[in-house]
C-alpha cells in the first residue's frame, strides 16, 4: 500500500471582524499520521476552524477541513481532520473579537450584587469552598452602600459573582480593584485576594489596611506578585494564564485578625488592560 503525502503549513490566521491578519502566536505544533492536528490557542478566539488548500491559493473548510472547533482557554488544542487529500496544506484560522471586553463593577447600591461569604481558601487550594448570604449595608459604604461581614468561617473572604468567571483572559495585563475597611487587624500580611482555577488556586499576598479607614486596593491581573497556593512558588504565565482561562472563583480577604472581625468592602471594579 502506497502512503499518501500530506503537507503541513505551520501558520495561523486570525480573523478580527472581516479583517484577516497573521497571528504569530496560532501555529501548528503538531500533525500525525492519522490526522490528529494539534495546534496553539490565542486570546479571545470565539472558535477555530481547520482549512485545506492544495495550490496555496484558494482554502476551503470542506472535509477533510474541520468548522466549529470551540476553544478551551489556553495552551494547546488537538482535532482530527479527515485524511482524504493526497497532497494538500492545512492552517488553522481563529475566528476573534477585536472589541475589549468592558470593565466589570460593583458599587453596591442597592443590594450584594450577586457577591457570597465564602470559606475563604487562604494559601491552600480548596475547589469548592463553601458559601453563605452576605448581607447588604445600606448605611455604610463609600459612599453609602456597601457588604459587610463579620467573622463567619475559620478563614472568611467574600466570593464573585458569575460575570467575574469563566474565561478571564481578555483582562489578563489589567486590574483587580476595591476599597475596603477593617475595624480589627493582626498588622501581617496575608493574601488579600484568591483566583481559584478548578485544579489549582493562586493567592496574592498584601499587607493589612489600616484600621478604620477606607483604602483601595489594586491587585495586577497577571502574573507579578502571586503565588501557587498548597507550594508558595511563583506563579509562571502559563500558570496564571490556565487559570484565568478557566476561573471557577475569585475571592477577597476580610478576615485580618485571628478572632472576631468586622470588614466592610466597596466599589470592586476588574479593568481589561
Amino acid at each position: 500500500m502506497k502512503l499518501r503525502t500530506l503537507r503541513l503549513l505551520l501558520v495561523g490566521l486570525a480573523i478580527v471582524a472581516s479583517k484577516a491578519t497573521p497571528a504569530a502566536d496560532l501555529t501548528i505544533s503538531s500533525f500525525s499520521p492519522d490526522g490528529r492536528l494539534t495546534f496553539q490557542q490565542v486570546p479571545f478566539a470565539g472558535s477555530y476552524e481547520v482549512q485545506w488548500t492544495t495550490n496555496l491559493l484558494t482554502w476551503n473548510s470542506t472535509p477533510p477541513g474541520v468548522i466549529g472547533i470551540l476553544p478551551t482557554g489556553v495552551g494547546s488544542l488537538t482535532t482530527t481532520v479527515g485524511v482524504i487529500q493526497a497532497w494538500c496544506f492545512y492552517r488553522v484560522v481563529a475566528s476573534v473579537t477585536n472589541l475589549p471586553p468592558g470593565a466589570i463593577t460593583n458599587t453596591f447600591d442597592l443590594s450584594n450584587e450577586g457577591w457570597a461569604i465564602v470559606s475563604y481558601p487562604f494559601r491552600s487550594h480548596v475547589a469548592n469552598p463553601e458559601t453563605t448570604s452576605l448581607p447588604f449595608d445600606a448605611l455604610f459604604g463609600n459612599p453609602a452602600g456597601s457588604v459587610r461581614v463579620g467573622d463567619i468561617y475559620g478563614e472568611t473572604g467574600i466570593s464573585a459573582p458569575s460575570q467575574y468567571l469563566g474565561n478571564a483572559l481578555p483582562f489578563y495585563g489589567g486590574a483587580f480593584a476595591y476599597d475596603i475597611q477593617i475595624r480589627y487587624t493582626d498588622a501581617v500580611a496575608y493574601p488579600a485576594v484568591v483566583m481559584n482555577g478548578g485544579t489549582i488556586s493562586l493567592y496574592y499576598d498584601a499587607p493589612a489596611p489600616p484600621l478604620n479607614a477606607w483604602q483601595r486596593r489594586t491587585v495586577p491581573f497577571s502574573e507579578t506578585g502571586w503565588k501557587v497556593s498548597g507550594t508558595g512558588a511563583d506563579a509562571s504565565q502559563s500558570v496564571f494564564k490556565s487559570v484565568l482561562g478557566n476561573l471557577v472563583g475569585l475571592y477577597i480577604y476580610t478576615e485580618w485578625r485571628t478572632g472576631p472581625d468586622d470588614t466592610s468592602v466597596d466599589n470592586i471594579t476588574l479593568t481589561p488592560p
